[in-house]
C-alpha cells in the first residue's frame, strides 16, 4: 500500500471543507496528504463570499511537481471551478493511470456557487471518464445527467447515466435520501445503509470522498471502501466542532482522537493503581466496601466514558489488590462521581473513594487538601446518593456556608476531598478528585504515609 494521496480541489478559509477536511481524513487514515489548490474561497460557517480561481497553468505546476517527485497512489477531485481548470486536471489523470474519485463539487455545504455552469459540460465529458468512482450527492446527480432523484429507483437511473460518461462505478449518496447511499457498477447496484445524523454537516461530502479515496488505496474492494467510507463520515459528523454561527465543521479526526484519548485516560488509571498497590500504607485507607479509583475522558457524558478498576481495591493480608483490570464502563459509583463533579468542573474527572475516620481527615487537612462535606439525613428521596451528595458538597463549598479555613482552593472551584457520616446501612466515606488519577493517587499515598507517621500501623 502506497502512502500517498493527492486532493485536487479548493482551499475553505474557514478550514471545514475542501482541502483542509480532505487532508485531514487522509491524515487519520494513516496517509500523507498531497494537494493541488484549484481555487482560493473567502468563506465561513455561513456560506461562500468570494472564490479565487487560480490560473490552469498554477494548477498544473502543482501537479507536474507533486507528480514527479511522490508516487501517488490514489487522488480525488472536488471544487474545480472552471472549464480549463477541469481541462488541465483531465489532462494528467489521462496521463497518470490511478485511481480517481470525483467529487463533483457544484454548491458549497454552507451555501455558495463553486462550479462555473460551463464547466459542468467539461467534467462530465472530459474527467468523469477517468472515474474510478464519481460520488454526487443527489442535487450534483441532477445536475450531472438532468434526472430528478427523489428515491432508490432514480438513484439508480442517475448511477447508470453517470456510467454511461465513462465512469466505472458512482454512488449517489445519501444525506437527501433518508442516509442511504446507492452505488452504482456496471454489474448491479447496492445500498449502503445508514441513517441522516445530527450534528455538523459542512465538510461532510468531502470528507466522505476523501475517506473513500483512502480505503481504495489501501486495496478495499469498492461497496467494502464505501461502507468503510460512510461509517467515517458518520464518526466525523458526531466529532462534529460547534464553531462559527452557521453549519458545524465536521471533524475527521474526532474519531482517531477520542481512541487515543481513551487509551491515554486507561494508561493513567493503571498507572495511578500502579502507585497505591506498591505502597503499603495505603491498605490502611481501604473501607470496608472497597477502594476504586477512576477518570473520565474530557466531556464524558455516562459511566461508559468513565475507567475504572472492575471489581475495585481490597485489602488482602497485608498487601492491596486490584480485583480486576482497568475498562471504561466498570463503576457506576464512581462514574456518578465524576459527572457531578465534571459539571461544575469539566476539568476535574479524576476521583477515588477511601475509608473515612476523624484521624484521616485530619491527615487531610494537615496536607492542606480543600475539603466539604454532605449529610445523607438531607437526601432527598429518590435521590441518587452519589451525584446528588457530589453536587451538595460542591455547592456548600462554592457558597463556603462551610468551607475550612486552610483551604487554598480559590471561590468557584470544586473540593479535592468530599466526605459524609453515612448513615443506615451506608459506609461513612471519603471521595478524593482531582485531574488525573494518578493526581489523585498521589494524595492517596501522602495521606497513608501521614497516617502511618502519626501512629502505629494497624495489622
Amino acid at each position: 500500500m502506497g502512502k500517498v494521496l493527492l486532493t485536487v480541489g479548493g482551499s475553505d478559509s474557514s478550514g471545514g471543507a475542501g482541502i483542509q477536511a480532505d487532508i485531514k481524513t487522509f491524515a487519520g487514515l494513516g496517509f500523507h496528504g498531497t494537494s493541488a489548490i484549484t481555487a482560493g474561497t473567502a468563506q465561513n460557517t455561513l456560506g461562500v463570499r468570494e472564490v479565487y480561481p487560480l490560473a490552469p497553468e498554477a494548477v498544473a505546476a502543482q501537479m507536474v511537481a507533486l507528480f514527479e517527485d511522490f508516487e501517488i497512489s490514489a487522488a480525488k477531485t472536488g471544487m474545480l471551478h472552471s472549464g480549463e481548470i477541469v481541462s488541465k486536471v483531465a489532462g494528467f489523470f489521462e496521463i497518470e493511470k490511478i485511481t480517481l474519485v470525483v467529487d463533483p463539487v457544484i454548491e458549497a455545504e454552507a451555501g455558495g456557487w463553486l462550479l462555473e455552469s460551463p464547466a459542468l459540460d467539461r467534467l462530465c465529458k472530459r474527467l468523469i471518464p477517468f472515474a474510478r468512482v464519481v460520488t454526487p450527492n443527489i442535487f450534483e446527480a441532477e445536475a450531472i445527467t438532468g434526472i430528478k432523484v427523489s428515491d432508490e429507483r432514480s438513484a439508480v437511473e442517475a448511477g447508470e447515466a453517470i456510467l454511461d460518461l465513462g465512469a466505472e462505478a458512482a454512488i449517489v449518496t445519501g444525506g437527501h435520501l433518508e442516509g442511504t447511499d446507492v452505488l452504482v457498477t456496471k454489474m448491479g447496484h447496492h445500498l449502503i445503509c445508514g441513517e441522516k445524523l445530527a450534528g455538523g454537516n459542512h465538510g461532510v461530502g468531502c470528507t466522505y470522498s476523501a475517506a473513500l479515496t483512502a480505503y481504495l488505496a489501501r486495496g478495499m474492494n469498492l461497496e467494502s471502501a464505501a461502507k468503510a467510507a460512510k461509517k467515517f463520515a458518520a464518526f466525523s459528523v458526531n466529532k462534529s466542532i460547534g464553531v462559527g454561527r452557521g453549519a458545524s465543521p465536521v471533524n475527521p479526526l474526532g474519531e482517531i482522537l477520542g481512541r487515543a484519548e481513551r487509551f491515554d485516560v486507561l494508561t493513567e488509571v493503571q498507572k495511578g493503581v500502579d502507585l497505591l498497590v506498591e505502597e503499603p500504607a495505603f491498605r490502611h485507607l481501604i473501607p470496608e466496601v472497597g477502594s476504586n479509583l477512576g477518570m473520565a475522558i474530557s466531556g464524558a457524558s455516562s459511566p461508559e466514558d468513565v475507567a475504572a478498576v472492575e471489581g475495585r481495591m481490597v485489602r488482602v493480608g497485608s498487601r492491596v489488590k486490584a480485583c480486576g483490570s482497568v475498562r471504561f464502563g466498570a463503576s457506576s459509583h464512581v462514574a456518578r462521581i465524576l459527572l457531578a463533579a465534571m459539571s461544575f468542573d469539566p476539568k476535574v474527572r479524576a476521583g477515588m473513594n477511601i475509608r473515612f475516620g476523624d484521624d484521616v481527615l485530619d491527615a487531610i487537612r494537615e496536607l492542606g487538601l480543600s475539603t466539604s462535606h454532605f449529610s445523607r439525613v438531607d437526601e432527598p428521596s429518590g435521590s441518587r446518593t452519589m451525584s446528588w451528595g457530589t453536587q451538595e458538597a460542591i455547592k456548600r463549598f462554592r457558597s463556603r456556608a462551610e468551607f475550612d479555613a486552610d483551604a487554598s482552593e480559590l471561590p468557584g472551584s470544586v473540593p479535592q476531598v468530599i466526605w459524609d457520616r453515612g448513615g443506615p446501612g451506608k459506609e461513612p466515606m471519603i471521595r478524593l478528585l482531582g485531574f488525573s488519577a494518578r493526581e489523585v493517587a498521589n494524595s492517596a499515598v501522602q495521606i497513608a504515609r501521614s497516617l502511618s507517621v502519626r501512629r502505629e500501623p494497624i495489622n
